[in-house]
């Protein structure tokens, strides 16, 4: 079992979408994943409501109840991903000390930019290792977005992809879908089973 945890403090970075898509990916890839909703907003269970496929795994907990979850449950799977909660910093601290890797989900703004700082700087302090994804980004590789990028590989590990800002991951939610679903052959679609691939390779499952 590897447990893979998506984090921010800010809301609104597509930390959610990243996890819902990860993990079909990961299912796509022929592992057995278990999506755990630790956010209190519960929006990775309401994307499982919205699906017919009962694969991944997705069961809402509340951080305290992670722990023996995992003790009774985590053998059962090759992955556990985690979609924590944005506002609740003891919570998160919880949730990440248990992970094997933790992916920083941010975006080419400077508010979310400092939170992510903040939180590389507390994962240093604890060990916890980390990386780095950042989502809705521009479509396009421009001067601004390399800029971007150059600046989140001084915060450590960058996941060698981005998620640009694309329809394809908001007309898939409500279908209970991931956009490697929804439109395979996307670009949306392309992001993720990159994405997916770099975190799987990181995390020695392939």
């Amino acid at each position: 079992m590897n447990v893979l945890a998506f984090v921010q403090k800010k809301g609104g970075t597509g930390k959610t979408t990243t996890a819902t898509n990860v993990s079909v990916a990961a299912t796509m890839r022929g592992f057995s994943v278990a999506l755990i909703d630790i956010d209190p907003q519960g929006s990775a269970l309401t994307w499982k409501n919205a699906r017919a496929d009962t694969h991944p795994y997705v069961e809402a907990l509340i951080p305290e109840e992670l722990p023996h979850w995992l003790e009774e449950h985590g053998s059962e799977f090759d992955l556990v991903v985690i979609d924590t909660p944005a506002h609740d910093g003891d919570a998160l601290a919880r949730v990440v000390r248990l992970a094997d890797l933790a992916v920083i989900v941010t975006q080419p703004t400077m508010l979310a930019n400092a939170v992510a700082v903040h939180l590389r700087d507390v994962f240093i302090d604890f060990g916890i290792p980390f990386a780095v994804l950042l989502t809705q980004a521009p479509s396009t590789l421009t001067q601004r977005l390399e800029r971007w990028i150059q600046n989140h590989r001084l915060l450590g590990t960058v996941v060698d992809a981005q998620f640009a800002y694309r329809m394809d991951y908001q007309d898939a939610v409500p279908l209970g879908l991931a956009v490697i679903e929804y439109n395979p052959h996307g670009r949306a679609a392309h992001e993720v089973r990159q994405a997916t691939d770099w975190l799987l390779n990181r995390l020695e499952m392939v």
